[in-house]
């Protein structure tokens, strides 16, 4: 997208960018949470290895949502930097960034399920091991898996802040949707950290994501699909002398003009 982008290229990125999102919403539940119900729902003394057996074609649909999840992740990072390239390129960038390196560790997160998948099954090297010895690798792989999340929570927090600060700072959608991000930034951030330095507020961390990033990041997507970015101030954004973005007319002042200017 250039300065010269007409009105139906910004919406329609922006429409693409909502609806990526939203589809996000829809694949995270099943990737997350319904794909590893049969581990994260066992009861007391029941096999972690059975449940998996039993629930294979779940745990395989829910694998199979969080490689939807991945590829939509590295997408939208890409239609999100050309939405907000003109407000800041080095807030976008850190932006696009922080969202696809959350994106590959979710990839790199998938080896876990792989491995307790072929372990609760009993394939490959795992098909002449001990139950008992499979039901530790399945549990052992699953609780690095929890800890996956916890890592790509990091930088999906910072990416969710940058995100707010471009919006805020843009006018291209309402403010409040910005100060909304920034705070469910807050919350991701505590959900991250807390299980590794405060264990026992996890919970309230856990709840806390739950209360702020849902409307933030719904009300975000809602928003690029219904009205998208406001394409005026988008041009009048991108059309800046040479490109340059607030934060290059900023330096590009120096002492001389804040001197005259005070």
């Amino acid at each position: 997208m250039h300065a010269t982008a007409t009105n139906r290229s910004i919406k329609r990125t922006s429409r693409a960018a909502g609806e990526l999102y939203a589809a996000i919403f829809l694949l995270a539940p099943l990737g997350f949470l319904i794909g590893k119900s049969p581990v994260t729902s066992l009861g007391e003394g029941e096999s972690a290895t059975f449940a998996i057996a039993q629930n294979e074609q779940l745990f395989r649909l829910g694998m199979l949502a969080e490689v939807g999840v991945v590829a939509i992740e590295l997408i939208l990072a890409a239609l999100l930097f050309a939405l907000f390239r003109p407000v800041s390129r080095s807030l976008a960038l850190g932006a696009a960034l922080t969202r696809a390196a959350e994106a590959v560790i979710q990839a790199v997160n998938l080896v876990p399920s792989f491995i307790a998948l072929s372990a609760a099954t009993g394939t490959g090297v795992y098909a002449e091991m001990a139950l008992a010895s499979r039901e530790t690798v399945v549990l052992a792989s699953m609780e690095a898996y929890e800890f996956g999340i916890l890592v790509w929570g990091l930088p999906f927090a910072l990416h969710v802040l940058f995100l707010g600060l471009l919006v805020v700072r843009s006018r291209l959608v309402p403010a409040a949707i910005g100060w909304l991000l920034i705070a469910a930034s807050a919350g991701y951030f505590l959900d991250s950290l807390a299980p590794m330095v405060l264990p026992g507020a996890a919970g309230v961390a856990e709840a806390l994501v739950m209360v702020l990033a849902i409307p933030a990041e719904l009300s975000f997507a809602v928003w690029l699909i219904v009205k998208g970015v406001r394409p005026e101030r988008w041009r009048a954004l991108a059309a800046e002398p040479d490109g340059a973005t607030a934060d290059a007319l900023a330096a590009s002042r120096g002492p001389a003009t804040e001197s005259v200017g005070a």
